[in-house]
């Protein structure tokens, strides 16, 4: 609620302006035209098409080419270049527009040549399309936010594809505004119209829900395509979410002409019957975009949640059917009942199937079995086993954790090695993520002062119960302190300082988490750390390419000097880890600690069998990694490049790991010069430095990735 009252704060002001806009354009055309829905139609489609070009332009380019301010700016400076422009054609047109200025609606209808259109309506039939046109304006914006949960797992979780489904359900309300004004104005029974619209509406916002089940799932995916036609891949999307949402969205686009036209008809002022219906049908969007979202998805899911709004389209639709003036009773209870008969049977049927669940095409490859399902409010979370029994943890369609050994490489890698690389005697720990639990469970092996670990989505929580075997109960251990919130928000209040923090975010291509990937976001974290504190980041070379690679790099060294890169237990991952002060570690310390039962049973599987396991995942120092990422660009919160600019992971995974496995091996360093306390006589000094040699050729970087280094 607080966020809510600081947005509302921000943006009342610029969004009211906004909303006052259209009934002015149309006070002013309506001197000149008696046709009044067609004008309506003609300015929402345009005004309508013009956000689909801006959504688009600013989610592919702006943001990528200019930044988030600079695009906000140039947004800015194209109001006042338009306001320049409508002040000197006001003092230049004004005063001849006046004489021919026609104020009310009886002159606009005698204009349009129709005597049916002459007719006013009652100030209580006009009420009845005002209440009509604002609850079909929050099931509009219902079925959008219903409609975006569902597309995440036909599409993806990244920025672009959010851009992608708004901007193909604004193209549909655009066409569909376009296709009303040919006959609003002259139409003999607007009542009907407008409530089989509403029917219809409802009618087909039902269908989505199996073409989202089955269809969705058989369209394809992003390795039909090559990264050489990227941008077909995106127009691919653009057409996916326009297909899904096509009809719906065009009858959508219908009600604001009609119900502006029939509103009209009972009142006198043209300009403010305007602003009041797009005012009713904004704030019943508002409502219903927050209700969706906060209420109906939680309770009971997506695509009951469709149901139950397509339910309210039909409502009132048949009461605006009853209410036409012009037809007899019995003809219109003969309408009433076909399109509720239509209503009707297409809720039998989708309730005799049961909530739909959503599956990605990534999870429907492996899933054999459902352990867990869950729409939450912010995702939608899952627990299923594959055809070797293996357990995946997957939000909006994308896995995050589960008990593969890929899986247990990131969770345990990120819970063990900052405590393991730690020269803080019982440090507090901070996990950004938490997952199956597997990094918190690690992290309670240690003597710490304190654990604390921040969890956006609710679900991942009860999910993260079906992986004991990952966990270990860990939820309920009182060492541990969950904090429900987003992570970044959470370090930006609290007053705490951590002698560790380990950020495990999901792909920094993915919608949202850039932000744990800026320039900005390590700032916080760095403040938050103790002067001998270390910060580890997951970096999952697999998603990125070098560029990518090696902007998220330099942008973490812009923060942290002191930082390196190091290998995941099991060499799938890359971790930064950066320090307050230079790296050193202490080699006794840190075989003490490996020696411990707790802990030596927690890495075995892994193959990290003492010390010298460790250390040998050590990839560069500062000054290397420095070298290695000289110029590249920073990724910042005003220049977000990671997550707006084209994530073309589904066509180049392999590509994306033989470039950065190949880049980065002839780097590998040893870590010898960090080590203190390495032995008490030459002979021991000498004996550790030889192992650990040894043990860095044993476990080379072509014992796991051969395919991608050069053999000598």
């Amino acid at each position: 609620m607080i966020r809510f009252v600081l947005s509302f704060v921000v943006l009342i002001i610029p969004t009211t302006l906004m909303g006052g806009t259209l009934p002015v354009i149309t006070r002013f055309l309506f001197r000149r035209s008696g046709h009044l829905g067609e004008r309506i139609s003609q300015l929402y489609s345009v005004n309508t098409l013009g956000a689909v070009v801006g959504t688009f332009a600013a989610g592919f380019f702006l943001i990528a080419a200019l930044g988030i301010h600079e695009a906000a700016y140039l947004a800015g400076a194209i109001n006042l270049l338009i306001a320049a422009v409508m002040v000197a054609l006001d003092r230049k047109y004004s005063a001849k527009s006046e004489e021919n200025n026609q104020n009310s609606i009886v002159a606009s209808d005698a204009l349009t040549g129709s005597n049916q259109s002459n007719q006013l309506f009652t100030p209580r039939l006009a009420r009845l399309a005002l209440w009509a046109i604002g609850i079909s304006g929050f099931c509009s914006l219902a079925y959008e936010v219903l409609w975006v949960r569902a597309l995440v797992f036909i599409l993806d979780n990244t920025s672009h594809a959010f851009t992608t489904m708004l901007s193909a359900f604004l193209f549909g309300l655009a066409l569909g505004s376009l296709v009303v004004a040919r006959w609003v104005d002259s139409t003999r029974r607007l009542f009907i119209i407008f409530g089989i619209v509403e029917v219809f509406i409802g009618f087909f916002a039902l269908l989505s829900i199996p073409v989202f089940g089955n269809l969705g799932a058989s369209l394809g995916g992003a390795s039909d395509y090559t990264a050489t036609n990227q941008w077909l891949w995106v127009l691919t999307r653009f057409g996916r979410s326009f297909f899904m949402m096509l009809i719906p969205t065009v009858l959508m686009g219908m009600t604001i002409p009609i119900a502006t036209r029939i509103y009209a008809k009972g009142k006198t002022g043209v300009g403010s019957a305007v602003g009041r219906v797009f005012a009713v049908n904004t704030m019943g969007g508002v409502l219903g975009s927050f209700l969706a979202g906060f209420l109906l998805i939680p309770l009971i899911g997506v695509s009951n949640s469709i149901m139950l709004v397509a339910a309210v389209n039909a409502t009132i639709g048949i009461a605006l059917m009853l209410a036409e003036p012009v037809m007899k009773y019995r003809n219109r209870l003969k309408m009433v009942a076909a399109n509720g008969a239509l209503i009707v049977t297409a809720l039998a049927v989708l309730l005799s199937y049961g909530q739909l669940m959503f599956i990605s095409p990534t999870e429907r490859a492996t899933m054999q079995n459902v352990l867990y399902y869950e729409e939450g409010v912010g995702a939608t979370v899952k627990v299923y086993q594959d055809v070797f029994l293996d357990k995946t943890l997957s939000i909006d369609g994308f896995p995050v954790a589960g008990t593969t050994q890929r899986h247990q490489d990131g969770q345990k890698s990120l819970g063990n090695i900052p405590l393991l690389l730690s020269q803080v005697d019982q440090p507090s720990v901070s996990i950004i993520g938490f997952g199956a639990g597997g990094s918190s469970w690690a992290a309670t092996l240690y003597d710490t002062s304190s654990i604390e670990a921040v969890e956006l989505v609710p679900a991942v929580l009860e999910a993260a119960r079906f992986f004991p075997e990952i966990n270990h109960g860990v939820l309920d251990d009182p060492q541990l302190t969950i904090i429900t919130g987003d992570g970044r928000n959470y370090l930006l209040l609290t007053d705490k300082t951590y002698d560790i923090i380990s950020v495990d975010a999901t792909s920094p291509k993915s919608a949202g988490s850039g932000s744990l990937y800026t320039e900005e976001f390590y700032q916080l974290c760095r403040q938050r750390l103790s002067q001998d504190g270390l910060m580890l980041q997951w970096l999952p070379f697999h998603l990125l390419s070098e560029e990518e690679l090696k902007m998220t790099a330099r942008t973490f060294l812009q923060v942290f000097p002191h930082a390196s890169l190091w290998f995941s237990f099991q060499r799938n991952y890359f971790l930064l880890v950066g320090t307050q002060q230079p790296l050193s570690l202490d080699f006794q310390r840190l075989v003490s600690l490996i020696s411990q039962e707790g802990i030596q049973q927690e890495l075995e599987p892994l193959g990290i069998n003492d010390a010298y396991d460790v250390l040998a995942c050590f990839m560069m120092d500062e000054e290397t990694l420095s070298n290695y990422v000289a110029g590249a660009r920073l990724n910042t919160d005003n220049h977000p490049y990671l997550e707006f600019e084209p994530s073309i992971a589904y066509f180049l995974i392999e590509e994306y790991i033989e470039k950065n496995i190949s880049a980065i091996a002839p780097l590998r360093q040893s870590i010898w010069p960090y080590l203190v306390n390495t032995g008490q006589t030459e002979s021991e000094i000498q004996s550790v430095k030889d192992e650990l040699e040894r043990r860095i050729i044993e476990t080379s970087i072509d014992n796991y990735w051969p395919q991608y280094v050069e053999q000598d």
